[in-house]
């Protein structure tokens, strides 16, 4: 053999066996850093993982010394040992991966709220767009803007669908259970509020109840009553072929699907679960909020929307426009601001938006400190 192909050769097991030390430095360090979300769920997930990958190394041992080392110059012992170790890491990493990818996704592309400042020159609107559950932060942010705006001779809108007779109750509860799953709105939402690590809107809105008591006319709830959705509905069934097809059968056993409590169910069960199990649903939830509540400007509207959003919609703007106040503050769900604007657009173009800032509903609950007071305090 030439010495050229002796140097060709030499270089290429250099390079072998550089590219198998950064492919097994890579594997290692993804295990580590994989090890601690498994054994924080539960220490039987990594000896369940440890047992798959035994498993599955038989038949991969049995492959690489069949077809890549003919000369049998290792056992097959030593090939089920590397194939084990490999996939050990591979499992790992792979169940471990997306917790990491929602943590960062949470962090680095977090999910965020305007809180626009509309005027058309004679009236005023602060539309803060909200999130039934959301980060402490978030709601005392909000609940401070609240107070200055009350100091500042704002009224303020509240979102909230009414139900002020039996009939509206029972209506709202067949289309909540529709849209949802479930009849239990407040439930569903304080209880993947703790999932999460989160808290529920109507905690912070209590703060305001003496006000609402003392200065009723400062506080207006201004959605609809179910009744006028009930109507509306009706009506679109009757006049909306595409609505109607969407819907043709709502309300029926079939379409009376219980995820929502099939989903409380599970969080309530992680709920019970150890402390290390609860930061990771914690984790997973926040991430998956984050990726489903992010407007995309291509997505496409919900089959509900003609009545969800837009009647509503429609109904809040004839209320600003026929109020005299001219200073209003709304808090009402994020995803309505757009609609809310184009319509007053329609009726008065000089409406525009004169600033927004951004406020951020979810991110890791803040860590609580625990100082000491330097007195004797028996």
């Amino acid at each position: 053999m030439s010495p050229v192909n002796n140097k060709t050769r030499q270089r290429m097991f250099e390079w072998k066996v550089r590219l198998s030390t950064i492919v097994w430095f890579v594997l290692f360090l993804g295990f580590l850093a994989s090890l601690p979300l498994i054994i924080g769920w539960a220490f039987w997930l990594l000896a369940v993982t440890i047992g798959i990958a035994a498993i599955i190394a038989m038949p991969a041992a049995w492959v690489v010394k069949t077809w890549f080392d003919p000369g049998h110059k290792r056992s097959f012992v030593l090939h089920w040992m590397r194939a084990n170790v490999v996939l050990i890491c591979m499992l790992s990493i792979a169940l471990a991966a997306p917790i990491y990818y929602l943590a960062v996704i949470t962090e680095s592309q977090p999910l965020l709220l305007p809180q626009a400042t509309l005027s058309n020159g004679h009236k005023t609107i602060v539309f803060q767009g909200m999130q039934h559950i959301a980060s402490d932060n978030f709601y005392k942010s909000v609940v401070y803007d609240i107070e200055r705006a009350l100091a500042d001779g704002y009224i303020i809108y509240y979102e909230g669908v009414q139900t002020a007779t039996p009939e509206s109750k029972e209506y709202f509860s067949k289309l909540s259970r529709l849209l949802t799953g479930n009849a239990n709105l407040a439930r569903t939402y304080k209880t993947l509020g703790d999932a999460c690590g989160l808290k529920f809107q109507s905690d912070y809105f209590m703060l305001f109840e003496a006000d609402k008591k003392e200065h009723p006319e400062r506080h207006i709830v201004a959605d609809v009553d179910a009744i006028d959705l009930k109507h509306e509905y009706e009506r679109l069934m009757s006049s909306d072929p595409g609505f109607s097809t969407a819907h043709v059968n709502d309300f029926s056993s079939a379409s009376q699907v219980h995820s929502s409590d099939a989903t409380v169910s599970m969080v309530e069960w992680l709920q019970s679960g150890t402390e290390g199990q609860k930061k990771l649903a914690g984790i997973v939830c926040r991430g998956a909020m984050t990726l489903a509540y992010t407007s995309h400007k291509d997505e496409k509207s919900g089959s509900f929307d003609p009545l969800i959003l837009d009647f509503r919609n429609q109904q809040l703007v004839n209320k600003i426009l026929n109020d005299s106040n001219n200073k209003i503050f709304i808090t009402y769900g994020a995803n309505h601001f757009s609609g809310i604007f184009d319509l007053l657009k329609q009726k008065d173009p000089s409406w525009t938006i004169a600033t927004v800032k951004w406020l951020r509903p979810v991110e890791m609950p803040k860590k609580e400190h625990q100082g000491s007071l330097l007195v004797d305090a028996r």
